[in-house]
C-alpha cells in the first residue's frame, strides 16, 4: 500500500497538479491561437475498436489488483532503483501536463477531429483518457517493483507458509 501521508508522495503529487495546470495553461494556449479553418474528418482515424481492446485490457488490470492478494512489499530506493525508475516518474508527470492540455486545446474541432475517440470533444477525450489510466495502472505497476522489495518473513510464519 501506498503511503499518502508520506512526504515524497506529497510532493510527487504537488508536481503532478503542477504539471496537471501548466498542461492547462498550454492547452488554453493552443486554443487561443487556433487556426479558423476547420479541417475535414478522416474516416477511420477515431481508433475506437482500438480502444475497446484497451478498455477491456484495463478493466483486467484493475480486477486482477484487487483479486490478487499482493505480497506485502517495502520501501527500497537505492541509487539504482531511483535511476530506473526515473523515467517512469517523468512519464507520469508528462501524461499529468498531457491530461491538462487535452481539457482546453480539445475545444478547438481541429484539436479532436482526427484525433482517437474523434471526431467530438467528448470521444477524445474518453480515448485519450482511457489511454492514461491504464498507462498510468502499468507505470504504478512497474514503480512498485522497482522502487520496494519483498518482505522477508522469518520464524513461524515463514515455516508454515512454505509448507502450504
Amino acid at each position: 500500500m501506498i503511503d499518502v501521508r508520506s512526504p515524497v508522495v506529497r510532493q510527487f503529487s504537488a508536481l503532478l497538479a503542477v504539471a496537471f495546470a501548466a498542461g492547462l495553461a498550454f492547452g488554453g494556449y493552443l486554443f487561443l491561437h487556433r487556426d479558423p479553418h476547420v479541417a475535414g474528418f478522416v474516416p477511420w482515424t477515431a481508433a475506437w475498436p482500438q480502444h475497446a481492446v484497451v478498455a477491456v485490457v484495463g478493466a483486467l488490470l484493475v480486477l486482477g489488483v484487487r483479486a490478487r492478494r499482493w505480497p506485502p512489499r517495502t520501501p527500497a530506493p537505492t541509487p539504482a532503483r531511483l535511476v530506473l525508475a526515473a523515467p517512469l516518474l517523468a512519464l507520469l508527470v508528462f501524461a499529468a501536463f498531457r491530461a491538462g492540455v487535452q481539457v482546453l486545446a480539445g475545444l478547438d474541432p481541429n484539436f479532436t477531429v482526427n484525433a482517437w475517440g474523434g471526431p467530438t470533444y467528448l470521444g477524445a477525450m474518453a480515448c485519450h483518457y482511457l489511454d492514461l489510466a491504464v498507462g498510468g495502472i502499468v507505470v504504478v505497476g512497474a514503480l512498485r517493483l522497482i522502487l520496494t522489495r519483498p518482505v522477508v518473513q522469518s520464524g513461524p510464519a515463514r515455516r508454515s507458509a512454505s509448507a502450504a
